[in-house]
């Protein structure tokens, strides 16, 4: 499979400011060990019919599971990094579609993988494939991945990834998510828009390493580079964590006494948030991010975040999920590529996108 050619076409993707997701509070991770079902069944003790399920406040179910349950049972793995306000949003989908699929003899074994390191993910899946998972939704990563992941396919393993990709030409057979270099090039188009193309600017991206962050940084950069009154000072790393955007972001500011923006590509915005604030430079400096959260919301409200591009990390974790069941019971496979519509929040429209959250 060549993606990289999909994405080029799909480079424009839709940018729409719609009624869509929030966050919940996050849930414990579980697995075979200790985990606890809680099947939604109906009065009669039959499962519930996918049109009769009841999402969590603010979130819309972007695929309903059939109406079967399985004859042999299906056991799924759901894997995340939960370092990081995201993870904890794509675990609550995850837990959700656990819920809604106990009652049609299917396993959902949540799994938290220590850090986005390549190695640390290579060994989880290579553990699950040798659990004999049917199914194993994840993060993608990186190209790192290329090798397990077709080792998976090839042991009949339905292997669904979201959010970024398992490398361009791995045989994953399908893929949820943001056009993440849409999503940097509309970032790039907000900052020369609120800074009125002048000023510097710096980037905090949570692992170069991450096929869909460094998508996120140089659709950003084909825009910013294109400015000649914008200059790009700092490209640093955060590994997805608060603190260590916190500091990236004390640090730009000391450095670069005239900066006008900072884009975080991936996790830990609420700390270059805090940062911003702490400088006392909020609304001078513009912070352009993803995900409304429980953790950004105040700092939309509050204008220290000036845009928050949303990618729905609940249906990240939950959509795979239910595809995979779907797939397994004999329904027709997903697209390739489910690519998902941003949400463009900004102060001015944030409670009303995300209304759950205040």
């Amino acid at each position: 499979m060549k993606r990289k050619s999909i994405l080029a076409m799909l480079l424009a993707g839709t940018f729409a400011v719609g009624l869509l997701a929030g966050c919940g509070s996050g849930v414990a991770s579980s697995s075979d060990q200790g985990s606890k079902e809680t099947a939604k069944t109906s009065k009669s003790g039959e499962l519930t019919p996918g049109a009769e399920l009841v999402p969590p406040a603010g979130k819309e179910l972007r695929r309903l599971p059939i109406d079967e349950a399985s004859d042999k049972g299906i056991k799924i793995a759901a894997l995340m990094v939960q370092n990081n306000p995201f993870g904890k949003a794509v675990l609550n989908g995850q837990e959700y579609a656990k819920e809604v699929l106990a009652d049609r003899n299917v396993k959902v074994d949540t799994i938290s993988v220590d850090s986005f390191d390549a190695q640390s993910w290579t060994s989880t899946l290579e553990n699950c494939i040798a659990s004999q998972y049917d199914a194993i939704c994840f993060y993608g990563v990186s190209e790192a991945l290329t090798d397990v992941v077709n080792k998976a396919v090839d042991q009949k393993i339905l292997m669904y990834a979201f959010n970024t990709e398992p490398g361009l030409d791995s045989k994953r057979q399908a893929w949820f998510g943001l056009d993440d270099e849409a999503a940097g090039i509309e970032a790039g188009k907000q900052i020369v828009e609120l800074i009125d193309g002048k000023g510097d600017v710096g980037i905090i991206t949570g692992s170069f390493s991450v096929i869909g962050h460094e998508l996120r940084r140089n659709g950003a950069k084909s825009v910013l580079e294109k400015e000649s009154g914008i200059n790009i000072v700092s490209e640093v790393e955060n590994n997805d964590k608060s603190e260590e955007a916190y500091n990236a972001t004390t640090n730009m500011i000391t450095a670069n006494p005239d900066l006008k923006a900072i884009y975080v590509t991936a996790g830990g915005p609420s700390g270059a948030a805090k940062a911003i604030e702490d400088a006392g430079k909020t609304g001078e400096i513009k912070l352009i991010c993803h995900d409304v959260l429980e953790e950004t919301a105040p700092y939309l409200e509050s204008k220290t975040i000036s845009v928050c591009i949303d990618q729905d990390p609940f249906n990240q974790g939950y959509e795979p999920v239910i595809a995979a069941f779907n797939t397994l019971m004999g329904e027709p496979a997903p697209e390739d590529i489910n690519y998902y519509d941003a949400i463009v929040a900004t102060p001015d429209n944030v409670k009303e996108l995300f209304p759950e959250l205040f």
